[in-house]
């Protein structure tokens, strides 16, 4: 890298009165910059969901990291998480509107959701109930409304709003600042364009999880008197069969092609050694932080556009310099293959969507309370067992699921598999590329890369 040092005005002999200033920035300066954004960007957007009652603070501190981690390597995925958890909240609202809970708010189903509230029965141990599973309590007689005031939510909320004032003043300065540059003819560099892209990332995130509690350490326990046999035994085969997370997973199952798409690629990252994995015991004491909840289909669109220009700000840099003619090639295929696969890959979820859409409303099971609905059974739970499958049966099964436990919640059809495989392969591929590109290209900018604006031609004074 070459390395240059800047003429000052500084005189070694004598003295001098008031020296300004140097009007220049050095290659550390736009690195630390654009570090320093990022990584308050996604720190400050990240909120985790409640660890079990025996793990605390640190298994909520590793959560956080291990999220961190994502939203550095893919911030689209933690806008995914986020987008999809709004929406479960936004519906378990309403859910309690219809019922006449006025006192349920958007901050209370975010809470439930995120794991906040743990039910006790006496025949199992406590485990996290979500909003729709506490909705169908409630409404179904089992446990009285919960006297959880907004206060008490607040209460456990650890929202460091210092360092959100600190994010968003320094998401202003630098977005003036990157934003500028063009009108005043100086170079942007890829980095700084890599950073406004986390920056919409973040913003749109922070926007979903604005209800969101953050770093709730401990939760709520609610006593229920009737054993969780009897509530299930009530509701059929769909309840008293086997579940993946609680006895009530009859009630809110609701995977999805992304979920089914996430468990998928996650299983066998870790049947590669890349992840860990460590069974959890049932009922589980916590939800995951990595939960992407079924986005509605007016959100689902959103997402996709911001998504689009999320893409859309690294094909920006088009014609931006580069240390050579291959690295300027290959950041326009990886630019732009991005936003293809973003388009393709968004398409492919709608059409799946609408698909699982149209499944439940032929198959979904209404109880006597129109306001309860129960999760529909999967069709995986009844086979016939009557003929051995054949070897070419098992291998295709393996494939299409490879959770441990083989739940047929989490089938993926090998069509979805040929599709989506590649796309993915591809699209860490580019972004790897694109991350890669932001720092070997600091080795060799235009002069006018390192020239800072002169506020005062621009902003009106005295």
């Amino acid at each position: 890298m070459n390395c240059t040092v800047a003429n000052t005005t500084t005189n070694l002999e004598g003295t001098r009165g008031w020296v300004r200033q140097s009007n220049d920035r050095g290659t550390l300066d736009i690195i630390i910059s654009c570090c320093i954004t990022i990584f308050l960007c996604i720190w400050t957007s990240v909120c985790v969901n409640v660890p079990a009652p025996e793990h605390g603070m640190w298994s909520m501190l590793r959560d956080r990291w291990h999220m961190f981690c994502l939203g550095l390597l893919g911030p689209e995925f933690i806008l995914l998480c986020a987008v999809g958890q709004y929406c479960s909240a936004r519906a378990s609202f309403h859910a309690f509107a219809r019922t006449k809970h006025e006192g349920w708010t958007m901050k209370h189903a975010f809470f439930a959701d995120m794991g906040g509230i743990h039910l006790q029965f006496q025949d199992v141990r406590s485990f996290p109930v979500n909003a729709k599973q506490l909705h169908f309590l409630v409404a179904s007689g089992y446990i009285s409304y919960p006297k959880i005031t907004t206060n008490d939510i607040n209460d456990k909320n650890k929202a460091d709003g210092l360092a959100r004032m600190i994010c968003t003043l320094q998401i202003f300065w630098f977005t003036l600042s990157t934003v500028s540059r063009p009108i005043a003819r100086y170079a942007v560099t890829t980095l700084e364009l890599t950073t406004l892209a986390y920056i919409l990332c973040a913003l749109a995130t922070l926007f979903f999880w604005r209800h969101k509690p953050m770093d709730i350490r401990t939760p709520i326990m609610l006593e229920c008197s009737t054993p969780i046999g009897q509530i299930t035994d009530r509701w059929g085969r769909a309840a008293t069969g086997s579940y993946h997370y609680t006895p009530l997973d009859f009630v809110s199952r609701g995977e999805w092609i992304g979920t089914r798409l996430w468990t998928y690629y996650v299983n066998l990252l870790r049947q590669m050694g890349v992840v860990h994995y460590y069974p959890p015991e049932l009922p589980v004491r916590s939800f995951s932080s990595f939960n992407f909840p079924i986005p509605t289909r007016p959100m689902l669109f959103a997402m996709l556009g911001i998504s689009f220009g999320y893409t859309g700000i690294f094909v920006a840099g088009w014609n931006l310099h580069y240390p050579s003619l291959t690295e300027r090639l290959l950041w326009r295929i990886c630019t732009l293959g991005t936003m293809i696969i973003t388009v393709i890959g968004g398409l492919f979820e709608v059409i799946m969507m609408l698909r699982q859409y149209q499944r439940r409303h032929s198959v979904s099971v209404l109880v006597h309370n129109p306001d309860i609905e129960v999760a529909p059974t999967h069709r995986g739970h009844r086979k016939n067992h009557s003929m051995e499958p054949t070897r070419l049966q098992v291998i295709l099964q393996n494939i299409r699921n490879n959770t441990p436990d083989k739940d047929p919640h989490f089938d993926i059809p090998i069509r979805s598999l040929v599709i989506t495989t590649p796309l993915c392969a591809l699209y860490c591929i580019f972004r790897a590329f694109i991350l890669i590109e932001d720092i070997i290209s600091l080795r060799e900018l235009p002069g006018s890369a390192f020239a800072a604006i002169e506020w005062s031609m621009y902003v009106p004074h005295i």
